[in-house]
């Protein structure tokens, strides 16, 4: 069965938008993780419908999600979101952090 699982550094950027809903409206960060949840279902049906980041690191891929991008990379049985960050965010430079 698919599935998928978030990394440590996916659910640190979680953390931090979930503290910012708790800050300016709960029921939007309700509204905000339960597409986060849709979204993520709809990435083990459809792996490969993210764009490719393979130029950042091999096997990276993202999808768009309202303001956020959602890093992933495909595994045998699922995904594994790496990262949860703004749009407007360095992607090279922040991957090349976590190496």
């Amino acid at each position: 069965m698919s599935h998928y699982v978030i990394n440590a550094l996916a659910s640190q950027d979680l953390n931090e938008i979930a503290d910012y809903f708790a800050e300016n409206s709960v029921e939007a960060g309700e509204r905000f993780f339960q597409a986060f949840n849709r979204k993520c279902q709809q990435l083990i049906t459809f792996p490969n419908s993210g764009k490719s980041y393979e130029s950042i690191r091999p096997g990276l891929r993202g999808l768009s999600f309202e303001k956020y991008i959602i890093f992933y990379r495909i595994l045998k049985d699922g995904i594994e979101i790496l990262r949860v960050v703004s749009g407007r965010r360095d992607f090279p430079a922040m991957f090349a952090e976590s190496k």
